[in-house]
């Protein structure tokens, strides 16, 4: 599949399987050489199931929204997919309620940087310490820092 992840800034999409999934209340992953991923499952909070007939023939895909109503990540079918696979994972992660309605929210405003120059070699040093990247919020956190301030 494609799995594709967008913010403001950039777009993310890495080909390849959904393998290495590890739950969590707080976070979950999926880790592989392929994808490498880290979901917020209190922030996926709208999830749609798309198949639409197209020139090419049929696309599917999922769409994940937060609370706002902001597209969080997406997952494509593609040439060479699992085709058989879709319709079970559709139907596990159907919800009973299937209005039409959503209640989004409005989004709470991001928090200011939070750093300091007097840090900035200690951050260089923390820096070079990470071997993955989902060690970065926890080396922020550590130095007093948020993403946005290092």
């Amino acid at each position: 599949v494609m799995a594709l992840t967008r913010n403001e800034s950039r777009v993310i999409g890495k080909v390849g399987v959904y393998d290495g999934f590890r739950p969590g209340e707080h976070a979950a992953l999926v880790v592989n050489d392929e994808i490498d991923l880290r979901m917020f499952p209190k922030h996926w909070v709208y999830g749609f199931a798309i198949e639409q007939e197209t020139d090419r023939g049929m696309r599917r895909t999922i769409q994940v929204f937060d609370a706002a109503g902001d597209a969080v990540h997406k997952v494509f079918l593609r040439e060479g997919s699992n085709a058989d696979a879709w319709a079970p994972v559709v139907e596990d992660l159907k919800i009973v309620d299937q209005s039409n309605t959503l209640n989004v929210s409005p989004r709470k405003p991001t928090e200011g940087a939070k750093g300091s120059a007097d840090q900035a070699e200690r951050l260089r040093s923390e820096w070079d310490k990470i071997t993955d990247t989902h060690q970065f919020l926890m080396m922020t956190r550590r130095i007093k820092m948020n993403r946005l301030g290092a």
